[in-house]
């Protein structure tokens, strides 16, 4: 008995050292072993801090000697190493800032939730940050800090709304490992001498450029078609110059492309003609090309991007019909057309784009439904906005409000039909419409009483009745 009891120890001690292995693997896993970060980069935040002003105290954590800077706010580190690999210091946005708390807040109060001060060169001291996000504060209009370059850790950078100005430095392109790059600005104004060093950033997957003069940068689409991970590209407001026609784009796997409002004026250098490539982008999700002053037909070539979800056409000057191919769209959510010189009958095949949940052909003075809405709009159940207006309906209202009752009528919540040669009376169909915010029906000949049943629209906050008898 003593025996069998004695020859069992030797795998009672196996088993125990094995799961000692195990916990200690654990351990270091789920980052139990971490020593919090070093003093190194603790000084440095403390340097970076100490050039910051931050009227509102959100950095009070960070402070004293001997702290864990890894516990400091906006600070993340490394779970098992403790190296600082993160620095997530963006503020709110003044448009969020003024939605949450009224429209008589004061840009000053704004201010005080910021940071602003300058960018210490203490940054480059953390030789494993990843992650820098500075967006939504107030340096000032510097130009961006050209010691950013040497932080060659960095995959996510931005800088966007955060009050750099000036031009853009070329150290940037030393970041090699960069997968995201957001400098776009809508307070100041960057330029840039060119695009070249972007070409060192193959692994970037996000760009967005949005309101970075490059009007005289005439190889742009050259140098970003070098960048073939890209997923995302924004370069609204640039004043992109035309480029030469191009055969082949290295896009294989650009998913959103966003290249609104690159008109200037008629004097100006812009992006006058379609730009074709875009019909080879056929994994695209989403397209902008809306305020660019583009004329004749939707091109043709768009009907290869059949993946599309969001289409924003708007505010140019096509003057086609609306083409057939269009309609089999069947992925698309959100259809933007509105404020060209469109023309034609709308054909009832609208009603296949059953996954649309936003419709706009607003401000296409020359464009007509025959006979009015069609019923096949019936089936649009996942609308939420429909924008109609100066489209020639030449209906009854009451047959509108019919045709739309239903799914349509449940999920919808804002409804433009100013303009459209309305005339009758508005029917307690509208009561139907319970998630309604947004009604308008200015400038038609509706008459009559307004229905009781308006007061079932617990949801609406504008109302637009003017100019009708």
């Amino acid at each position: 008995m003593l025996r069998g009891s004695m020859s069992s120890i030797p795998v009672n001690i196996l088993l125990l050292s094995l799961l000692l292995v195990v916990s200690v693997s654990l351990c270091f896993s789920y980052g139990s072993f971490t020593q919090g970060c070093s003093q190194i980069e603790r000084d440095a935040l403390l340097k970076f801090k100490h050039d910051l002003k931050d009227p509102s105290n959100r950095l009070a954590s960070w402070a004293g000697f001997g702290g864990d800077c890894c516990t400091w706010r906006g600070v993340i580190c490394d779970n098992v190493t403790g190296h600082v690999i993160e620095l997530r210091l963006r503020s709110i946005s003044f448009a969020d800032y003024l939605a949450s708390s009224g429209a008589s807040t004061q840009y000053e109060d704004y201010l005080k939730l910021i940071l602003s001060g300058r960018i210490n060169p203490s940054l480059v001291s953390l030789k494993h940050l990843r992650y820098l996000d500075l967006r939504n504060n107030d340096f000032g209009g510097v130009q961006i800090p050209k010691f950013i370059g040497l932080i060659g850790s960095l995959k996510h950078l931005d800088l966007s709304d955060a009050g750099f100005a000036g031009t853009i430095p070329h150290g940037l392109g030393n970041l090699s490992d960069l997968n995201y790059l957001n400098l776009h600005d809508y307070y100041s104004q960057f330029n840039v001498e060119n695009l070249n060093w972007l070409s060192q950033l193959s692994s970037l997957e996000f760009l967005d450029l949005s309101l970075v003069h490059l009007g005289n940068v005439f190889n742009w689409l050259e140098v970003i078609n070098t960048l073939p991970s890209l997923v995302e590209l924004h370069l609204s407001y640039c004043q992109l110059p035309p480029v030469p026609p191009i055969l082949y784009v290295n896009f294989s796997s650009l998913s959103i492309l966003d290249l609104s409002s690159n008109y200037v004026d008629e004097s100006a250098i812009s992006m006058l003609n379609f730009p074709r490539w875009v019909s080879h982008l056929k994994t695209l999700l989403s397209l902008n090309l809306a305020n660019n002053n583009f004329q004749g037909p939707i091109p043709n070539g768009l009907q290869n991007l059949t993946l599309l979800k969001a289409l924003d056409l708007s505010i140019n000057h096509f003057s086609s019909s609306i083409p057939e191919w269009l309609y089999g769209f069947e992925h698309l959510k959100l259809l933007n057309l509105g404020s060209n010189n469109l023309q034609g009958v709308l054909s009832s095949a609208i009603g296949n784009m059953t996954s649309l949940i936003s419709l706009d052909l607003s401000l296409n003075h020359e464009l007509k439904f025959e006979g009015g809405i069609p019923g096949s709009f019936k089936k649009l159940c996942n609308l939420r906005t429909l924008s109609l207006s100066n489209v020639k309906l030449n209906q009854d209202i009451a047959e509108v409000l019919e045709v739309l009752l239903g799914c349509v009528s449940e999920e919808v919540e804002s409804l433009d039909l100013a303009g459209c040669l309305l005339f009758g009376q508005l029917t307690n169909h509208l009561g139907k419409f319970r998630n309604l915010a947004y009604l308008g029906l200015r400038s038609n000949s509706i008459s009559g009483p307004i229905p009781m049943a308006l007061g079932e629209l617990v949801s609406l906050r504008s109302l637009v009745l003017s100019d009708n008898n």
